[in-house]
């Protein structure tokens, strides 16, 4: 879903997606939006799978 945080298994850092642009080989692919150390911010475009959603604290 756009503007959603997930985990990118593929990178290890937590991305926001930004939105769909394609599909590949029956594979949906989202760019998504990375912070840098920096600041800065990166967008990279993903397969969906490689996408997990956050999972909430608990206590």
């Amino acid at each position: 879903m756009r503007g959603t945080e997930y985990l990118c298994v593929k990178f290890g850092d937590v991305v926001t997606a930004i939105e769909q642009v394609a599909v590949v080989k029956g594979l949906a692919m989202w760019e998504v939006e990375r912070k840098l150390g920096s600041g800065a911010r990166k967008r990279l475009i993903v397969p969906a799978r490689s996408l997990q959603p956050l999972q909430p604290a608990t206590a």
